[in-house]
């Protein structure tokens, strides 16, 4: 069987995943020993077929999850990956072994990516995670709010969601911190606004202003900043993430001669951003942009697997400006 999970909405496809995950380890195999990540964005081919052929005398089925392929950098992979499930699926072996590809939106492809990709979008368990609207993140988090047998209305929601730039792995980090602090059944815009600092904090301005113009010494300064306002690596992570996207695609727009009018218009953002954000992106270079936001989504993905030191990695990247 092959499963295959992709899309830009990371929190929900790994949620899913995961629950995939404690549905093999709850069915199959509670001690995990056929349970096998792989970081597809070094893998070979060799390394994956071992897993698949590494059964145990106990579990004859295996879970092999195979992480980010689409960011392999060795382009015969992707031609030897596809045929190797062509086989498997031609021959109906290795029925039991399940596979699960799990990948956020590959973008643009060459010849050799496309192939896989088809194959995978032909497979009868396959599931793409788009980002909510509004609406739906309205719902996602009166959803969230019962799994702490909370409460929220959409007034509440709304300004949750506004405070958190609707990401969703802020949102749930939220949540459960809202939860425990209040007795109440209800979360309320109250505790919200006491207890979640705004998306467009100035200090996140100040810090990017400091990036742009790197300044490495202001930029730590104003990086220490949010750690002594108590700020979660999370948030820091989130807002810094946010706000290079929102950098990137005003800087697109700036090289299409878009106007500040025109980019608020398109982008559906304040004009309060949008002008912060121009002075910004005319500081950077689009590839510097894509670079700076790619080493940050990078460091999410190690703090929500925990692996690093988000401050220091934070240092590190400010002190190579």
């Amino acid at each position: 069987m092959i499963i295959f999970l992709y899309g830009a909405d990371t929190f929900r496809s790994r949620r899913f995943r995961q629950e995939l995950q404690d549905k093999f380890k709850r069915d199959v195999d509670p001690g995990t020993i056929s349970l096998s990540i792989i970081n597809g964005q070094t893998a070979s081919l060799s390394e994956i077929t071992n897993q698949l052929g590494s059964g145990s005398l106990f579990v004859k089925k295996r879970l092999v999850i195979i992480e980010d392929i689409f960011k392999n950098k060795k382009e015969k992979i992707f031609t030897e990956l596809t045929d190797y499930l062509k086989k498997i699926d031609k021959k109906k072996t290795d029925t039991d072994n399940v596979i699960l590809f799990h990948d956020e939106e590959a973008g643009s492809l060459k010849t050799g990516p496309k192939k896989l990709m088809s194959l995978l979008l032909k497979q009868p368990y396959t599931q793409e995670f788009k980002p909510l609207n509004k609406n739906q993140i309205a719902s996602f988090i009166k959803n969230e709010v019962k799994l702490y047998k909370k409460q929220i209305f959409l007034p509440a929601a709304k300004e949750l969601s506004e405070r958190t730039g609707e990401d969703l792995w802020l949102i749930s980090r939220t949540i459960k911190k809202l939860s425990f602090a209040t007795s109440e059944t209800e979360i309320t815009i109250a505790n919200i606004k006491n207890m979640v600092p705004g998306s467009y904090d100035e200090n996140i301005f100040s810090l990017t202003d400091a990036l742009s113009a790197k300044n490495k010494k202001i930029a730590a300064l104003r990086l220490e900043e949010q750690y002594q306002a108590g700020l979660s690596d999370e948030y820091i992570l989130s807002m810094l993430i946010r706000q290079f996207k929102i950098l990137l695609q005003i800087k697109s727009g700036l090289e299409a001669n878009l106007s500040n009018s025109e980019l608020t218009a398109k982008l559906k953002l304040h004009p309060f951003v949008i002008k912060k954000g121009t002075e910004q992106a005319k500081n950077f270079e689009l590839l510097a942009l894509k670079s700076y936001l790619n080493q940050l989504i990078n460091l999410d993905k190690k703090n929500k697997t925990g692996h690093g030191d988000i401050k220091t990695e934070l240092v590190l990247l400010i002190s190579h400006l």
